[in-house]
């Protein structure tokens, strides 16, 4: 009996806030409101509106609930529970402008990604595989580009910097931050639910995480999404991303994309280059006192983690098993 007990013990003791605290706790907790808002969004669509999932509207009100119920919801509970500043700090304007500027190389990663996928997986025999959440309209101007912006990148981009480079963030202390470019890109790749887009998320997804290092706050990685999004709009007409919706197979696939996708990539890595050594020059400028030593925060990421093997628990084997049942029915068709 008293294996027992102290067995039920050791799991019970797995689904409390964690002392220290670590990196594999909070995802268990955004799997658990995926799944829920997927159930719950499953039902409110089985006919009580008039509009479609794939709508804009339709995909508004899934983007609110699945980043509320699965990021946001999480993030507070746990930063309110454990005492963390998943926000970070303010660390100056100057960064927080370039870190809205490096959002031009990520759109050009994103699309030339998105089609160099597209068409290699079409060329050899895969099929059109869909995102969990999509919508589609046809020509956008005025209020409609506007609530577009809102739905695909602004509530986006608050909830996954909220989660990601927030809570889970905050689970690595300074001597593992190198893991966290890692890990936490991964983690992204796998909430997003966006097969066809899975290259170019992850090196999105470790981007986030210089711009969130070098700026030690969420709102430079926000800013820089919401960058990427806006050079779309302006460059869009040179480099687009293929509609998954008009392709079909790999004849649909223009060859153009090859001469505006290849090229695009290249700028992209000069400019991530930039981006990224000015960044880390705005980051060490601010750092340092007129003295040259380096000025500690009163509150440092990671200063509550308890280490990068802490995060390899009871509730992140079981947050990750709750991700593949989701990709598993995801990449058989079943769309919300």
């Amino acid at each position: 009996m008293d294996a027992l007990r102290s067995f039920r013990d050791q799991i019970l003791k797995a689904f409390k806030f964690p002392n220290p605290y670590n990196w594999g706790y909070p995802v268990f907790y955004g799997a658990l409101g995926f799944i829920a808002s997927y159930f719950l969004l499953k039902l409110l669509f089985s006919g009580t509106f008039l509009f479609s999932s794939t709508s804009l509207i339709g995909c508004a009100i899934i983007v609110i609930f699945i980043v509320m119920f699965a990021f946001v919801a999480p993030s507070v509970i746990i930063a309110e529970k454990c005492g963390l500043y998943i926000t970070g700090r303010y660390t100056g304007i100057g960064a927080l402008i370039l870190s809205f500027l490096s959002g031009a190389p990520l759109y050009l990663i994103k699309a030339s990604f998105h089609n160099l996928s597209l068409a290699l997986w079409l060329r050899y025999g895969g099929s059109v595989i869909f995102p969990a959440v999509f919508y589609s309209v046809g020509e956008v101007s005025g209020p409609l580009l506007l609530l577009e912006v809102l739905v695909d990148t602004i509530i986006p981009a608050f909830g996954f910097s909220l989660f990601f480079l927030g809570a889970i963030w905050q689970g690595f202390p300074e001597k593992n931050k190198r893991l966290a470019f890692i890990i936490v890109p991964i983690l992204i790749a796998l909430f997003s639910f966006d097969f066809m887009n899975l290259p170019a998320i992850l090196i999105i997804g470790w981007w986030l995480c210089v711009v969130r290092n070098h700026t030690e706050n969420i709102y430079g990685p926000i800013l820089a999404l919401i960058g990427s999004r806006l050079t779309g709009i302006l460059v869009g007409s040179i480099v687009n991303e293929l509609d998954l919706t008009t392709i079909r197979v790999y004849s649909d696939i223009p060859t153009t994309i090859y001469f505006a996708s290849i090229p695009a990539l290249v700028v992209a890595l000069i400019l991530l280059g930039f981006f990224r050594k000015t960044l880390g020059e705005f980051h060490f400028t601010y750092s340092a006192d007129i003295y040259g030593d380096n000025r500690q925060p009163d509150v440092k990421d990671g200063g509550k983690a308890g280490g990068l093997m802490k995060g390899i628990n009871v509730t992140l084997v079981l947050g990750l098993m709750i991700l593949v049942i989701l990709w598993m029915v995801l990449l058989k068709g079943v769309r919300i």
